[in-house]
C-alpha cells in the first residue's frame, strides 16, 4: 500500500513538472488572446494596407462609380446633419475610431487638407461610435477637442452607416462628388498628406 502511494505521488509530481515545462516554453497554448476587440486585427491579412479590422469581409463592397448612400447622423453638438447637403465640390467621408491608431495618425493631415483646399473639399469624419469604449460620445468629443480639429464629425451610434458603406477596415475614406453623389474614390487604410493632396489634384480634372 505504501509503495502504491509513493507511485501515485511520483506520477502526480511528474505530471505537474511536465505542465510547468509546457507552460514555460509554450505560453501561447494557455494565453489565447481575445480577438473580439476591433483593434486587434490587421486588414483581412493584407499587410499592404495600414489599418484596423472592424467587421467580417462578407459584405457587398461599395465601389467607385456607385452612388453614395445617404448619411444622416448627429454631430458632436447633437444636431442632425445630412452629408448630401454640404456645399462643396467633393467630400472626404472618413470612417474612423479613437482606438484605431492609423485613424488617429491621419487626422492632422485630414485637418490640413481641408484647410488648404477648402474651396474644393470638405472632410466629414464618421465615427464608429457603436464600437467605441464606455462613455462613447465623451471619448470622441474629448479627442476631437483636445486635438483642435474643426472638421465635421458625425456619430454612427448604431453602426448602420458603416454597414451601408461596407466598411471592412479602419480607416476607410470615400471621396464623394456632391453634384451627383457619386463615389469617385474608395481608399482602404491610412492616407498620407501627399496621397490626399494627389487625390485633390486629380479631382480638379473631374
Amino acid at each position: 500500500m505504501e509503495k502504491m502511494k509513493r507511485n501515485i505521488l511520483a506520477s502526480v509530481l511528474i505530471i505537474v513538472l511536465i505542465g510547468i515545462v509546457v507552460y514555460t516554453n509554450f505560453p501561447g497554448l494557455f494565453n489565447q488572446a481575445d480577438n473580439s476587440g476591433p483593434n486587434e486585427f490587421n486588414v483581412t491579412g493584407d499587410t499592404s494596407v495600414d489599418g484596423e479590422y472592424i467587421t467580417a469581409p462578407n459584405l457587398e463592397i461599395l465601389k467607385e462609380g456607385m452612388t453614395a448612400p445617404d448619411i444622416v447622423l448627429e454631430n458632436l453638438q447633437g444636431e442632425e446633419l445630412n452629408v448630401k447637403n454640404i456645399e462643396s465640390n467633393f467630400v472626404f467621408v472618413n470612417f474612423w475610431a479613437t482606438w484605431c491608431q492609423p485613424c488617429l495618425k491621419e487626422m492632422p493631415d485630414l485637418q490640413k487638407i481641408e484647410q488648404e483646399y477648402n474651396d474644393i473639399v470638405q472632410v466629414v469624419a464618421v465615427n464608429a461610435t457603436n464600437v467605441e469604449s464606455r462613455h462613447k460620445n465623451d471619448v470622441v468629443k474629448d479627442y476631437i477637442t483636445d486635438g483642435g480639429y474643426d472638421f465635421t464629425v458625425l456619430l454612427d451610434k448604431e453602426g448602420k452607416i458603416y454597414e451601408q458603406y461596407s466598411i471592412i477596415n479602419l480607416p476607410t475614406t470615400f471621396i464623394v462628388r456632391q453634384s451627383d453623389q457619386q463615389i469617385v474614390k474608395r481608399i482602404n487604410g491610412m492616407m498620407t498628406y501627399e496621397q490626399m493632396e494627389q487625390y485633390v489634384k486629380e479631382l480638379q480634372t473631374k
